[in-house]
C-alpha cells in the first residue's frame, strides 16, 4: 500500500493550475520546462492528435503531491515535448523525492491496457525517476531500459566576474580576454538584454534572422511551427519575468543573439545565433560570456548551457551533467 492514490486529469490545464504553481514554489530547482506556461503552450502548438494525460498524485488528505504531464500516442505514453524542444523533463513535485508518488504513477499507467510502451526522455542525472520509476515499473512487470541520452554542461557562478574569469582554465582565460580586447577594438560594442514581453515580441524577428543564418542545421531546424512556438513561449514567459533575450551589437548592428530563461536562480541558455560574417570577432561565444556576466550581476547561482557538447560551453567553464532516457515495455 502507498500513502497516495493516482487520479488522472484530462483536457485543459486549468483544474491543476493552483496545484501546479504550489509544486513549482516547493521544488528546490524547477526548470522553465516545468512551468505550466511552457507545458500548456507546447501542448496547444504540438499536441495534435495525441491524448493529454495529466496524472495528479494526491495524498489521503487530497493534497496534490505530484503532477506527471504526459501524453498518449497510440500505445505509447510519454512526456509532453521531445528532445527537439525540451532539454529537461521530470515529474513535478516539491522535493523530487517521492517514491510513493512515483509508484502511484506507475500503477496508474499500468492500468491503461492500451499502453505497452513508456518513454521518458531528457531526465537529468539527479532525477529520482531514473531509479525509483524503473524499480517500480520492473516490480509491476515492465521491462526497463535506461541509457545516457546526452550531456548538458552547466556552470556554478561565483560572486564576481573577475572570480569567474580567474576560475577558467589558463588557456580559456587567456583566449577570453584576448577575444574581448579584439571585440572592443572593433568599434562601439553593446550588449542588450530584453526582458519585457513588448520588447521580446518586437525583437524576435532579429533573433530568428540571426538564428537561421548561423548554420544550415539551425536554418533547417527553425520551421514555421517551431518559430511560432519560440515566439509565443518567449513572450508568455516574459510576462512571468523569465525570458532573457540578448543581442550583441557592433557599431549599431546586431551580430549575435541568445534566448535564455530564468527559473529561480538558474539561467538556462535555450538557443542562440550569430552572423557568420562576424565569425573572426567570436561574437557568438562573447555574447554568451556577456550573458554569464549579466547573470553574475543579477545574482544567479547557475548558468546552464543545456543539451549538447559544443566546444564553446567548455571554453566558458561548463561541466557536464548527464541526461538519461528511460524506456519501459510490456
Amino acid at each position: 500500500m502507498t500513502c497516495c492514490s493516482a487520479g488522472i486529469e484530462q483536457g485543459t490545464f486549468e483544474g491543476l493550475a493552483d496545484h501546479w504553481q504550489h509544486l513549482i514554489e516547493g521544488c528546490s530547482e524547477p526548470t522553465f520546462f516545468d512551468q505550466q506556461t511552457w507545458q500548456s503552450t507546447w501542448w496547444s502548438e504540438f499536441g495534435g492528435d495525441s491524448e493529454l494525460k495529466l496524472i495528479a498524485v494526491r495524498s489521503d488528505s487530497g493534497v496534490v503531491n505530484m503532477i506527471a504531464p504526459l501524453k498518449i500516442d497510440g500505445s505509447e505514453i510519454s512526456f509532453l515535448g521531445s528532445t527537439d524542444l525540451v532539454d529537461y523533463h521530470d515529474f513535478l513535485t516539491c522535493d523530487r523525492l517521492s517514491p510513493g508518488s512515483i509508484q502511484a504513477v506507475v500503477e496508474a499507467v499500468s492500468e491503461m491496457s492500451s499502453i505497452d510502451t513508456i518513454t521518458l526522455q531528457s531526465l537529468p542525472g539527479n532525477s529520482p525517476i531514473i531509479t525509483q520509476f524503473s524499480e517500480a515499473a520492473e516490480h509491476a512487470g515492465w521491462n526497463v531500459e535506461i541509457e545516457q541520452e546526452d550531456v548538458a554542461p552547466r556552470l556554478d557562478l561565483p560572486a564576481t566576474w573577475d572570480e569567474y574569469v580567474s576560475s577558467l582554465r589558463k588557456k580559456d582565460r587567456h583566449e577570453l580576454r584576448r577575444k574581448l580586447r579584439r571585440l572592443e577594438a572593433a568599434g562601439e560594442i553593446r550588449q542588450v538584454e530584453l526582458t519585457s514581453d513588448e520588447d521580446v515580441e518586437a525583437a524576435m524577428g532579429d533573433f530568428m534572422r540571426l538564428h537561421r543564418m548561423s548554420t544550415s542545421d539551425k536554418n533547417e531546424f527553425m520551421t514555421p511551427a517551431r518559430e511560432k512556438f519560440f515566439t509565443r513561449v518567449s513572450i508568455d514567459l516574459a510576462k512571468e519575468n523569465s525570458t532573457r533575450l540578448c543581442f550583441l551589437e557592433v557599431n549599431g548592428e546586431r551580430v549575435a543573439t541568445s534566448l535564455s530563461f530564468v527559473c529561480r536562480d538558474v539561467r538556462y541558455l535555450y538557443n542562440s545565433g550569430y552572423n557568420p560574417a562576424q565569425y573572426k570577432l567570436s561574437v557568438g561565444l562573447l555574447n554568451h560570456a556577456l550573458a554569464i556576466k549579466s547573470s553574475i550581476e543579477e545574482g544567479h547561482r547557475v548558468f546552464d548551457f543545456m543539451r549538447g557538447n559544443e566546444p564553446y560551453k567548455y571554453h566558458l567553464g561548463g561541466i557536464d551533467r548527464e541526461i538519461y532516457a528511460l524506456k519501459a515495455s510490456r
